[in-house]
Parts: C-alpha cells; structure tokens; sequence
C-alpha cells in the first residue's frame, strides 16, 4: 500500500476535491456557483443585479469551503435566478434601447424633405 492508499477509508484511492467554483450539492456532486455568469452580467447587462448575483456565488463558495453543501447548493440557486434575472433586464434595456434609436432614425429622416 502506498500512501494515497491509506488516506481512503475503503483503502482505495483517495477522491480529488471538487474543482474551484463549484458547489457540492447534499448529495455529493458539485454544482456550480455561477461566478462567472454573474460577472458577466455584471460587465455586460445589468451592473446591480450582478453585483446581487456575484455576493451569492461567493456565498456559496464560502459555504462549500467550510462543509455547508445544502447551503451552498441554495445560495447557488439564488445566484442562478439573480443572474437570469439580470440578463432579462439587461436584453429589455437593449432591445428598447435599440428600438428607440430605430425609431429616432426614422422620425429624423420623415421630418427632413
């Protein structure tokens, strides 16, 4: 037996860690915590609500660091639905953006003989 061996309970290979940014959920498997897409919510749509979705991914990474797995499993939901609920508003805020300019175009070009 080497050394690895002997850190299994079942004197198998000891199992990696999950990898960083990920959640374990209660029944063992990592879950995301949405880090990343709540960065780029935050850059890219909807600067508060990302920032929302940002504290509870690094919740729930807090909570998976510490043993916590149901709880980072919840706060990485919460981050989830901050993070779609900010890519909603952000997609409205540019569509009617767009569509206002659109409009503006045209109203220009209509008033101009």
């Amino acid at each position: 037996m080497n050394e690895h061996d002997q850190n299994s309970p079942q004197g198998g290979p000891a199992a990696p860690p999950p990898p960083q940014g990920y959640a374990a959920s209660s029944h063992g498997t990592p879950s995301p915590t949405y880090l990343v897409p709540s960065i780029l919510v935050t850059i890219f749509c909807c600067q508060i609500l990302g920032i929302v979705a940002i504290v509870f991914s690094a919740i729930a990474m807090s909570k998976n660091s510490s043993g916590e797995y149901e709880e980072a499993a919840k706060a990485a939901k919460t981050a989830k639905l901050w993070c779609w609920i900010g890519f909603g508003v952000g997609f409205v805020f540019i569509i009617g953006y767009s569509l206002l300019m659109v409009l503006g175009v045209f109203a220009g070009v209509a008033s101009n003989p």
